[in-house]
């Protein structure tokens, strides 16, 4: 209702514009709407579309990302919306080192483009696009063409197969508020006549469910017209424009589209739109700094884990040396991981160790002077002993990876991964988890802690690379909740009356009348003491309590682990008694599940 009255006293939104008046005045496009884009092959489909992309970014600052096979290499793509932006042909004497440098710089932080090599499915490109919403701030979708993905129907039925998409597609625009474009073939026909809606090859529901349909058509009169009708076949509401056709002019060196019909201009009057002038909207590409060497970064480096002030120190420096050689192959002496274990415990308060995901002033949260965008996330080998011998390979494979070395003591690893957003270090943290847990990999659930510390060590066989990509996904704290209550089984989903401590006995109760296990590994148990330590000392009989359901259990040591969590993170505990009954829940779902099979 508040909406309905919103557009009674400010009218229908205008949609937005591109800057190009004539081709304003027949359409305009809005975000959560699909159009689709159709045109016989060299019409210039996609060319259109980029243009419409780049306008858009220029105007309202869009990012856009793309699924685009047919604009491959992915460098060739690059170098048209190059000459888009600067208005000018791409080559050596025509677009200076500078503006190249800089232009390029501003299409990697706006533009995005899947990886073709693994991005091939409806779902897969949907995925792709919605961590790059969550991400990047993601605002338009290029899928073209849809011939690059109708194989995913198989021998299936193709109608349903097209009927089912763009219902998937328009509600993914909807949902999450983009414009998407979708270019489409025609089916065969004459060269000289304009497609219409219901030509597209394969099915009249490209016309019936998208909201705006486009048609390009170069002329050709002569071998001086370098004109272009575009066609609107559809535009769902009128408040967006209507049917007709505009022709629009063609420049081949920057592959812009102005108009040169002053007649023809409208909407100079109108508020949103300032008259200026026939071609596209003048954009002056920001100057752009930045450091090509994501681990050129200074950080804070300390002479041990007693140290809590550090010096300032480059991380490059601190990885790629030999100087911790000796003290490495010393730990890595002990026979067995255990024995090394002991050895580097033994000696951690004179190893020197870092701060990779930035440099502060002492080593506390509230204390960072610079951020670094890096993430260094820890593969123990107690977690993932089936796995290790693997994880060079897997991390050597990942694009967001830039640096993989051993740990000091030779049996576990490390990865540095470039993060978007380093207030976010939290969420991006969750979401690479989840990935790696896809992977079969668990990873050190401390390591979202902007002050953990690194500890120098050696490798021989360290990987690097300096040209990674920026890892942008995130895990939202909502999406998590909704994650884990969705694996929550109704017959042990508690009411909301139902006091934290009731919940956790409960289920508690379940699993000793069960004889359930809870899982053996390193994450699980730091989750579970995370959880209950929010109890303080009333926790510890709970922990003691799970821990003996194992027959690995220890009455010392599992009271020596609890004083170690209230101890090392009482002060910075972010997790709630929730996470204990999550856990728990998991456990005897898997059972009821494994019972019914």
């Amino acid at each position: 209702m508040d909406q309905t009255k919103d557009i009674y006293h400010h009218g229908l939104p205008p949609g937005l514009y591109t800057g190009v008046k004539p081709l304003d005045n027949l359409f305009r496009l809005d975000t959560g709407r699909v159009c689709v884009v159709t045109g016989i092959p060299n019409d210039g489909k996609s060319e259109f579309v980029d243009f419409v992309v780049t306008s858009l970014n220029k105007k309202y600052g869009f990012n856009a990302a793309y699924f685009s096979p047919e604009n491959q290499p992915v460098s060739f793509h690059i170098s048209k919306l190059v000459s888009k932006f600067t208005n000018k042909p791409f080559c050596e004497n025509c677009i200076t080192e500078d503006e190249l440098t800089n232009t390029l710089a501003y299409i990697t932080d706006h533009f995005f483009f899947c990886n073709y090599e693994k991005v091939k499915t409806t779902d897969q490109i949907l995925s792709c696009a919605r961590a790059l919403i969550q991400g990047r701030d993601v605002k338009i979708l290029v899928i073209d063409a849809f011939n690059k993905i109708e194989s995913e129907c198989g021998d299936g039925d193709a109608l349903q197969f097209i009927s089912s998409f763009l219902d998937k597609l328009c509600a993914f625009a909807i949902k999450e508020d983009i414009l998407v474009f979708l270019v489409a073939h025609p089916r065969k026909m004459d060269s000289g006549r304009q497609p219409g809606p219901y030509d597209i090859n394969g099915s009249a529901n490209f016309f019936n469910k998208s909201d705006f349909v486009i048609s390009v058509q170069r002329n050709r009169r002569d071998e001086e017209d370098t004109s272009v009708t575009i066609g609107v076949g559809k535009v769902k509401f009128k408040n967006y424009g209507k049917q007709g056709s505009i022709e629009l002019l063609y420049d081949e060196a920057s592959g812009n589209y102005y108009s040169e019909e002053f007649d023809a201009l409208a909407f100079l009057d109108d508020e949103n739109v300032e008259p200026n002038g026939y071609t596209p909207d003048d954009f002056i590409i920001p100057p752009v700094s930045r450091n090509e060497d994501p681990l050129n970064v200074e950080v804070s480096v300390y002479a041990g884990t007693g140290d809590n002030i550090g010096e300032i120190q480059n991380l490059k420096d601190f990885l790629l040396t030999d100087k911790y050689k000796a003290i490495a192959e010393a730990i890595r002496k002990g026979s067995n991981p255990e024995e090394r274990h002991d050895i580097k415990a033994k000696y951690k308060h004179s190893i020197p160790c870092a701060t990779v995901s930035g440099s502060f002033s002492k080593r506390e949260a509230g204390s960072l002077l610079r951020p670094t965008g890096l993430l260094c996330i820890d593969v123990d080998y107690k977690d993932n002993k089936d796995i290790i011998q693997s994880v060079p390979e897997i991390f050597r494979e990942l694009p967001y990876v830039t640096y993989m070395s051993k740990s000091i003591s030779g049996d576990g690893y490390f990865a540095i991964v470039k993060i978007d957003n380093p207030s976010n270090i939290k969420q991006h943290f969750l979401a690479i988890e989840k990935d790696m847990k896809a992977m079969g990999i668990t990873i050190d659930a401390s390591c979202k802690d902007a002050t953990r510390l690194r500890f120098a060590t050696y490798d021989a066989d360290a990987y690097y690379n300096p040209q990674a990509t920026t890892y942008y996904k995130v895990w939202e704290e909502e999406e998590q909740k909704q994650s884990v209550t969705a694996k929550v089984s109704p017959q042990f989903f508690q009411s909301a009356t139902m006091q934290p401590n009731e919940a956790l006995d409960k289920r508690i109760e379940i699993i000793k009348t069960l004889g359930l296990a809870i899982p053996d590994d390193y994450a699980t148990w730091f989750q579970l003491g995370m959880s209950l330590s929010t109890l303080g000392e009333d926790g510890r009989q709970y922990f003691h309590t799970l821990s003996a359901m194992s027959p690995k259990y220890s009455q010392s040591e599992c009271d020596a682990q609890y004083d170690e969590i209230l101890e090392r993170y009482g002060a910075s505990n972010e997790y709630t008694l929730g996470t204990a009954v999550h856990i728990l829940n998991d456990v005897i779902n898997k059972s009821t599940a494994n019972t019914h099979e």
